[in-house]
């Protein structure tokens, strides 16, 4: 086992209490009526409970950019989870997973004629799989216009920083430890962030 730090960004509501016997919280496209919430994106990973691995940073980026531009105050939440569970479906660490994946998705697009296709999407013909037992999965949205410093000999070939990594849990068999106000954030007009 390997417990490593993760971190969930909230929308402060001043409800501490609430939190810490309520956290994590669940990321869903649908409201408690089974209804699409109004102005929410489908969430990348599915529905689940999303953390940050390892970086508080990237957590304050997350509340700066969505909580701090919506004037909102946010919290910053933390638990640990075992980074070499068997239940971790995990894009980053396990190759071969990374590779069934992506394969999975060149398989749904042409079945669908499709130009693209979301990881939402492949997930969710993925989790339909009988072999699929998993409870989690970490992933990197690697933006295209990443770049890093460090190179190796050859030009055009670049070390890759990874930043942002995040997991999400379809359900809480892997968040086990407890769950704790980390930081709190609050907006004050005209910062800069």
């Amino acid at each position: 086992m390997k417990f490593v730090d993760i971190y969930q960004t909230i929308e402060d509501r001043n409800n501490d209490k609430e939190v810490l016997e309520h956290g994590p919280y669940f990321c869903s496209k649908k409201d408690s009526n089974g209804n699409l919430k109004q102005g929410i994106k489908e969430p990348w990973l599915g529905e689940g409970y999303y953390f940050w691995d390892s970086s508080i940073e990237d957590a304050k980026w997350w509340g700066d950019t969505i909580y701090f531009s919506n004037k909102k105050d946010y919290i910053i939440c933390h638990t640990k989870y075992d980074q070499h569970s068997p239940l971790l479906y995990d894009l980053i660490g396990d190759i071969r997973q990374n590779n069934e994946f992506i394969s999975m998705a060149e398989f749904l697009k042409k079945e669908k004629n499709l130009e693209k296709i979301t990881v939402a999407r492949v997930l969710d013909s993925i989790k339909k799989l009988p072999e699929f037992t998993y409870k989690a999965i970490r992933a990197y949205p690697y933006p295209t216009n990443k770049k890093t410093n460090v190179v190796f000999q050859k030009n055009g070939i670049i070390l890759l920083q990874m930043s942002r990594v995040q997991l999400c849990f379809f359900d809480k068999t892997l968040l086990t430890n407890p769950y704790t106000i980390k930081e709190k954030a609050t907006y004050i007009e005209n910062q800069t962030i």
